[in-house]
């Protein structure tokens, strides 16, 4: 009988390339030779990873296999699709699902017969399709049930669909009666004191021979009513993208003059979230996705002083220079691939404590699955429609019946990407599709080998989106403004320094105030600037009471000033300080007379002290109250680090190459797994030993016990005892799940189970 590992040897080069394209974790590290690769992608590990990826046509297929192939019996692919009650093109689409499961190698063919991949039944749990363990008894016969109770055909209906085990009733009752006449006529198998089990046999002929009541097929949308036209998508969704690139430029602007203190568990404390909440005004939720989108983005991290604050980096100012369309691709780039998870933000953590913004216990590295997996369910739909959270929850269901991402996951997912402009009016819009379009070209989902996506960047689709921007600006007499649309870049820096912003939408609205005025001249300019930079974009000119407004401001402005003294020096005779500002050698002192009797400087004392003694002057330190003050000398202690020793940063990891990278390297590593799988020799560098007739390591152990198990064939285990002793003994594998493994040894007529640790080699017999 051909062996899973044998199955494997017989596929082609182009075959094992596409079954290490599809299964990444088989190639990461290398395998050394096909058996340690086949050891690999049956463990529980790769499996669960493989069945994430399959919809619900390809694990109802499994399912029937695994049922099927239990009781011992040769299945075949037209087997599967009659258990499932397929026929006709259902039966094609079931014939497709299990070619699918082929090329992961979840399932392998011996000619037209179908075996599970090794460890795959274990892992579909001890009921696949509501089947129990087969007795391997003959086939029921149901005509006994023509002199059964009138309970007994009650009991059979509740079981018969699964789950197979119920709990026996109370004696003395009709259905104690009916579960006890099924006993006696084998219709039903005894579990333990209190549960009956119906037997696999038992339920397949009350089914009719089928495992499943229908074939899987993939739900249809429910939308909720008329698709959206395209121009409304395309509005909402420019609009949505505006705002959230002008709030995260406020937020770098509201940092960069007043950082905010990092707690000192991590993260960002609920006080200052609600302050930025307040300064952005919006929803707190709102406020830290904008905080979680900007940090992921490296726009804001931690200063790294003594007492940590969070602040800008340089990373921003490429940023801020850009336009409207870059920046928002690369927000929306950072949202779509962060594993940051903004939603919980203000839920509660395992210990019951508030979860903080920028925790470091918010990343899911989900994440980014989740989020393409829900824009991949409205990107199939026809443009313009809305889903809501139930009707994505049910399609991905269908897609990926073995992950399906938590609710509130799903429904975070479709709020943040309409509060970002990748939906418009709850629908997917042009620039949202074309950014899951550009994922769809970097991921594994779509190989070098197929047509690439024709499909315009997101930059360009948000671009065209975006109305054009008008630079004109209607000043009112009543010191208001209007822009009617979107102004340009320019026009929107004036305002931004000059006005307050009352309102946004269609037309921008703006207020000139006295503060906001004087807030203008403080950045540098003079009053005729400002007026002149509002003349150029006034159509009718600029109203005289704004230009009172402007002038008068500016005759007030500057008439304080203010400067920066450190230290001082002062003396109860002015000629002590005669001739001291205007020495040269004491220029990198500062020194500015304040009145006859005091010098301000702009070092601190101590330096100032330093600098005037070495020059040959004696003077002392005070104190506020004028008191004389003996400071001890400086001296500088440091902290010792014993940190880990910095090294290289070392070969780049799987996750960071391209598709085209990948495939280069899967192409490349498949002949040396023949070469080495001919020679007996393992690859320098995987993460296994050389191949030797026993499997002496334990991925390849567990690999073959896996198949000896599902096959049932003996093997000699050579295992060591509590002592060191080692022991060699035939047995038969039976069961081979969390680290351990339950083997029969038929010489001695007795079971044990064995610990994988304690596996020093296994050998086929």
């Amino acid at each position: 009988m051909v062996t899973f590992s044998e199955h494997l040897r017989t596929r082609s080069d182009d075959e094992l390339v596409a079954l290490l394209l599809q299964r990444p974790d088989l190639a990461a590290p290398s395998p050394s030779t096909l058996s340690s690769l086949a050891a690999r992608a049956s463990s529980r590990t790769s499996l669960e990873r493989a069945l994430a990826g399959v919809d619900g046509a390809v694990v109802q297929a499994l399912e029937a296999l695994v049922a099927l192939h239990d009781g011992g019996s040769e299945v075949t692919a037209q087997d599967v699709a009659t258990a499932v009650g397929a026929d006709g093109a259902r039966g094609e689409r079931v014939l497709q699902a299990i070619d699918r499961a082929r090329e992961l190698a979840l399932v392998w063919t011996e000619g037209d017969v179908l075996h599970p991949a090794p460890g795959l039944a274990e892992l579909l749990g001890p009921y696949p399709a509501g089947l129990a363990p087969a007795t391997g008894a003959a086939v029921a016969d149901l005509t006994q049930l023509a002199d059964a109770p009138a309970a007994a055909r009650s009991v059979l209906d509740a079981l018969t669909w699964g789950p197979p085990v119920g709990v026996g009733p109370a004696p003395g009752t009709p259905a104690a009666a009916a579960v006890d006449w099924l006993l006696e006529h084998r219709l039903l198998a005894p579990g333990d004191a209190r549960h009956v089990v119906l037997p696999r046999e038992v339920a397949l002929a009350l089914r009719e021979g089928r495992t499943h009541r229908s074939p899987a097929a993939a739900p249809v949308a429910a939308t909720t009513g008329v698709p959206h036209a395209p121009a409304l998508v395309a509005a909402e969704s420019a609009a949505a993208a505006e705002r959230m690139v002008r709030l995260v430029a406020l937020l770098v602007r509201t940092w960069e003059q007043n950082p905010a203190p990092v707690l000192r568990s991590g993260g960002l404390g609920v006080r200052e979230l609600r302050r930025i909440a307040a300064t952005l005004e919006v929803e707190e939720q709102e406020a830290a996705l904008v905080v979680e989108i900007a940090a992921a983005a490296g726009f804001v991290a931690e200063d790294g002083e003594e007492s940590p604050s969070f602040a800008p980096t340089l990373a921003v100012d490429e940023w801020l220079n850009s336009d409207l369309p870059t920046r928002w691709a690369t927000l929306a780039r950072t949202w779509a691939s962060m594993v940051r998870t903004p939603w919980m933000v203000g839920g509660r953590d395992e210990r019951g404590g508030v979860r903080a913004a920028l925790d470091p216990e918010l990343s899911r590295p989900w994440a980014p699955r989740v989020r393409r997996a829900v824009l991949s369910v409205l990107a199939d739909q026809p443009p313009g429609t809305v889903l809501r959270t139930e009707a994505v929850l049910e399609q991905l269901r269908w897609r990926t019946p073995r992950s399906v991402p938590p609710e509130a996951a799903v429904a975070a997912t479709l709020r943040e990407a309409g509060e970002l402009g990748v939906l418009g009016a709850g629908a997917l819009s042009t620039a949202g599709r074309a950014l899951l379009d550009e994922i769809a070209r970097t991921s594994d989902a779509h190989p070098p080998d197929r047509p690439a996506i024709d499909a315009p960047s997101p930059e360009a689709a948000l671009a065209d989106a975006l109305p054009a921007p008008v630079s004109d600006l209607l000043l009112q007499g009543d010191l208001t403004g209007i822009v009617p649309g979107r102004p340009t870049p320019e026009l929107a820096a004036l305002l931004e320094r000059s006005a307050v912003i009352e309102s946004r939408g269609a037309a921008l609205t703006v207020r000139f105030t006295p503060e906001s005025v004087r807030a203008a001249l403080d950045v540098g300019g003079t009053a005729d600037d400002l007026l002149a930079g509002l003349a150029a974009h006034a159509r009718d000119g600029v109203p005289q009471p704004l230009e009172y407004l402007v002038r008068d401001a500016g005759r007030r402005h500057g008439q304080l000033r203010a400067g920066y003294a450190a230290s001082y020096v002062r003396a109860d005779d002015p000629a002590m300080l005669a001739g001291l500002v205007e020495d040269p050698r004491l220029a990198e002192l500062g020194l500015v007379r304040l009145a006859p009797t005091v010098l301000g400087s702009v070092v601190p004392p101590r330096e100032l002290l330093t600098v005037l003694r070495e020059h040959g002057l004696a003077p002392l330190a005070e104190g506020p109250g004028g008191q004389v003050l003996r400071p001890e000398p400086l001296v500088h202690r440091v902290r010792s680090r014993r940190g880990p020793r910095q090294v290289g940063a070392g070969p780049r990891r799987p996750d960071t190459l391209s598709p085209e990278q990948r495939a280069e390297l899967v192409a490349a590593l498949v002949p040396l797994l023949r070469d080495a799988e001919a020679s007996g020799a393992g690859v320098e560098g995987g993460d296994e030993a050389r191949h030797e007739p026993a499997a002496t390591n334990p991925v390849s152990a567990l690999g073959v016990l896996r198949e000896a198990a599902a096959q049932g064939r003996e093997v000699w285990l050579e295992m060591v005892g509590p002592h060191g002793a080692h022991q060699r003994r035939r047995v038969r594998p039976v069961h081979v799940e969390g680290g351990r493994v339950r083997v029969r040894d038929e010489a001695r007529d007795a079971e044990l189970t064995v610990a994988v640790h304690r596996i020093a080699s296994v050998t086929p017999v």
